[in-house]
């Protein structure tokens, strides 16, 4: 990573498609970055059913897009006095959110087109709408085709939607004229775990939640400790559900304390269990003695679905940290621009907050599932989200840690999307491996004007946002224990990272709270930020440095790496020095 300038280059979603516009004899404004890069590369079936019922989602942009930057900016500089001074759902949306008129001339298009309007965000960043793929394609000037590309099928467009110029003015994406793009689970089961011993049963195997505490010098996890995380709540992003007594034989088996559940259901009531639900749910709350746990359970994977969970979270009040182990490789055609900009534009509101996100970073290694070597999984690349990459970790008999290296499926690549960040631009402990930077085409970019141009990296010159930022066990080979519908089974996986780095930032976050006093209800922001912070305060004493292994393209070395970031943290040193260093007391 170089020394360089302390602004953030990546681009502001407000001004975005300012830039994705174009305007043409009929008045009409074509909004940019709509359509999947899959179509291009699948075989199209036929039309898509013209009375089918599609339910689709209008994503505003934000206002003063400038100014929003530099607050962002503002909440992480010491000199500023805006320094941790985060705002109210209600003072983001008074600042930053669409006005009334700007919501009322989208639901005024709708409404005119003959397009049901179904509900409004909180924030007004989205106006929820259904109708036919008849009067979709009527209203906003596309077909709607069925396309078939490695043996799954979906729908979309073939052109971007078209809207009046001054609705268009107001408009970042129009979400579900295509269902082309779901997001993946990161986890990864261990089908060859030891045998159970005769005579035993059934049990747990892989390394227990105390295991993995007792590695990482974490505070302490069992009941005897059983409020370290009071008072914090995190949510968890996720697709699908869980039975609350898998969860429950999960801590008593372990000796953790029960924790507060709750669900929020998005886009409808799913009774569909999960696995990854399930895991992250035993895995943030384990490392997190006290803390609820919020469950955004989505109806499916879709994009535009978790889309509607992170507009959510950003929209509630009571959540403090976030953790999705769901995610889709930047290349090899998914998702579309707009999708990216949408759901960034929540990152956004969530850091504004005081919310800390972190999101898994994949589980192929730096392929990411898809065509080429260097892709990073979307949201870890967002520069507002922790990216969580993976290790694999032997332990001595005492639980201390005997060896560690990158695991060889740990995510972290080169985003195509979002410039480097300020926080990787100025560290100091040592310097990226590669150059982290464009293509070549420089094409895909979020330019600084504000323009998606197509296909590739962040502008010419200018290096990408790189991943991971700090990583844990990941490996299956290792194997970490899950208890799902009824039985024990082995998985590993960043998927396991990213809650238990959930865990890790809600002790942080009740730390710092204590160290405040007066019931404070402090937040910590941008987790990247943080651990960056951390980083160059004191390496030594906060990381594990992991200094060999690869997840393919890129290899770890000394200080920071693709796979593994700054490498495995050391938790209780790490609470201290962020509250001793990196955050206002």
């Amino acid at each position: 990573m170089k020394i360089g300038t302390s602004l953030l280059k990546i681009v502001t979603t407000a001004t975005l498609l300012g830039l994705g516009l174009s305007t043409g004899a009929t008045g009409l404004s074509q909004v940019h970055g709509n359509v999947p890069d899959k179509v291009a590369q699948a075989k199209m079936t036929g039309h898509h059913n013209p009375r089918a019922k599609l339910n689709i989602s209008i994503a505003l942009r934000l206002n003063n897009s400038g100014q929003l930057d530099a607050f962002l900016h503002s909440l992480h500089d010491r000199s500023s006095p805006n320094y941790h001074k985060y705002l109210t759902q209600a003072q983001f949306a008074a600042a930053y959110g669409p006005t009334a008129d700007q919501v009322q001339s989208v639901v005024g298009f709708l409404t005119s087109h003959g397009i049901s309007v179904t509900a409004v965000s909180k924030s007004g960043t989205r106006v929820h709408a259904t109708a036919t793929t008849a009067t979709l394609e009527s209203a906003f000037g596309v077909a709607i085709n069925d396309y078939k590309l490695n043996g799954t099928t979906f729908y979309a467009t073939t052109s971007d939607p078209n809207l009046p110029a001054n609705v268009a003015a107001n408009v970042v994406a129009v979400l579900g004229l295509d269902n082309a793009v779901s997001l993946v689970a990161h986890n990864v089961q261990n089908l060859h775990p030891a045998p159970t011993p005769k005579g035993k049963g059934a049990g747990p195997s892989g390394f227990s939640p105390l295991q993995v505490a007792t590695a990482y010098d974490w505070p302490d996890i069992t009941s005897a400790n059983s409020t370290a995380a009071s008072g914090v709540t995190i949510a968890v992003a996720t697709a699908f559900t869980y039975r609350v007594q898998d969860i429950q034989k999960f801590w008593s088996t372990y000796n953790l304390p029960a924790h507060s559940l709750s669900n929020v259901a998005i886009d409808g009531v799913t009774r569909e269990l999960n696995g990854e639900t399930t895991l992250d749910i035993e895995r943030s709350s384990s490392m997190s003695p006290g803390s609820a746990i919020k469950v955004y359970e989505a109806v499916n994977p879709g994009f535009i679905t978790f889309d509607d969970e992170f507009t959510q979270i950003a929209d509630d009040a009571d959540v403090d940290v976030v953790t999705t182990s769901w995610g889709s490789a930047e290349g090899g055609g998914n998702p579309a621009p707009s999708s990216i900009v949408s759901e960034h534009q929540s990152f956004q509101q969530m850091t504004a907050e005081g919310i800390t996100i972190m999101a898994a970073a994949g589980d192929d290694g730096s392929a990411d599932r898809a065509s080429g070597t260097d892709n990073a999984d979307f949201p870890s690349s967002d520069p507002y989200v922790i990216a969580a990459g993976g290790t694999t970790l032997s332990l001595n008999s005492d639980n201390s840690i005997d060896t560690e290296i990158a695991w060889t499926g740990a995510g972290g690549a080169d985003s195509k999307f979002f410039a480097e960040p300020d926080y990787q631009l100025a560290a100091t402990v040592t310097t990226f491996i590669g150059n982290g930077a464009c293509d070549g085409d420089h094409t895909g970019d979020f330019l600084d004007d504000g323009s998606i141009v197509g296909d590739g990296c962040t502008g010419a010159g200018a290096d990408s946002r790189q991943s991971s930022d700090m990583s844990m066990d990941a490996d299956p080979g290792t194997g970490m224990s899950l208890y799902y519908n009824g039985r024990w089974l082995e998985f590993g996986g960043t998927s396991f990272v990213a809650p238990e780095l959930a865990g890790l930032f809600a002790n942080v976050t009740a730390q710092y709270r204590t160290a405040i006093g007066g019931g404070s209800t402090a937040r910590l922001g941008s987790g990247p930020e943080l651990i960056y912070c951390v980083a160059n305060a004191n390496y030594a004493a906060t990381f594990h440095d992991i200094t060999s292994g690869s997840n393919g393209m890129f290899s770890a070395v000394t200080g920071w790496d693709h796979p593994t970031g700054w490498g495995t943290p050391d938790g209780n040193a790490f609470i201290a020095v962020a509250l001793g260093n990196c955050l206002p007391l």
